[in-house]
């Protein structure tokens, strides 16, 4: 067989350049279904990271109760940062506070009283834990407010949970459909070798012989298919990336770089798959054993 091979696939190549037009008609069917499930799935990771860094950012603010010692302040810092899900405590007094509000307004403060309270800004490392977290909080008597937008963050997460669902079950629906063109593309391709098989099992080749060429035939299908996409998804991925930093600068700290290294990697691996399953699935019609 190891001394076979190198025939198979020479046979396997002239079988792409004597059927040019199911070639291309295959290897155009992987390059569409790549690309769709590749941009869908960049998407759908994009969509992602920029969920996860906006949470990241996510703070709430303690308020502490006027006439609280500075001490006690201190203390439930530390209370605060030892709940489950809490990832950093900022200690914020009233006087920084104060300070850095005449700053920014670049007004003359001289006189006027300070009427802040020390502040905890509170990042929490799993937003889920945000409502147990704020009820907590909002039980210790030093505490007098805790502002922490919990409702726009529990939408947040539910609009992230849904495109998660909606991402997963689209992309298992693309797969499928790809799988199903694919198969259908190359299984028409050997259609029209069905006497060219048959010839072969007459003169006594065997069934090995007789489907490696064409199961070569599919995974170069789909390593032509795979380059093709990853070179339109990084074309796309260039004009798009282009067009965020020249027209939606606000959005660019939310976009997360692509390795398209691995994306081409995945693709090539994901098309030799796809051409190699489409190849098996259409060859299983026309041989037995």
């Amino acid at each position: 067989m190891t001394r076979s091979l190198p025939f198979l696939l020479g046979e396997a190549l002239r079988n792409l350049r004597r059927h040019a037009l199911m070639t291309v008609a295959a290897i155009s069917a992987i390059a569409v279904a790549l690309t769709l499930i590749g941009a869908f799935a960049l998407a759908f990771y994009e969509a992602s990271e920029a969920t996860n860094h906006a949470l990241s950012e996510f703070e709430m603010r303690v308020f502490v109760r006027r006439g609280v010692a500075r001490d006690r302040a201190r203390l439930l810092q530390k209370r605060i940062a030892a709940l489950p899900g809490v990832e950093s405590v900022v200690f914020l007094t009233r006087e920084e506070i104060f300070q850095k509000q005449a700053d920014s307004s670049a007004l003359d403060v001289t006189g006027i009283p300070n009427f802040m309270t020390d502040t905890l800004n509170v990042r929490l490392s799993d937003a889920d834990a945000a409502k147990n977290v704020t009820d907590t909080i909002g039980g210790f008597p030093e505490v007098d407010e805790v502002q922490a937008m919990e409702q726009e963050l529990q939408t947040f997460l539910h609009l992230g949970r849904v495109a998660r669902t909606v991402g997963l079950v689209a992309g298992v629906i693309l797969l499928l459909a790809a799988l199903a063109v694919v198969a259908n593309t190359v299984r028409l391709s050997v259609f029209m070798r069905r006497r060219e098989i048959k010839i072969m099992q007459i003169v006594g080749a065997s069934a090995a012989f007789i489907r490696l060429p064409l199961l070569l035939e599919g995974f170069l299908h789909g390593l032509a298919g795979g380059g093709i996409a990853a070179l339109t998804l990084w074309s796309m991925g260039q004009y798009v990336g282009g067009l965020i930093t020249g027209n939606l600068p606000q959005f660019t700290p939310y976009a997360t770089p692509v390795d398209f290294v691995a994306v081409t990697a995945y693709l090539l691996l994901s098309g030799a798959i796809l051409g190699g399953t489409g190849s098996v699935l259409a060859i299983r019609r026309y041989m037995k054993g």
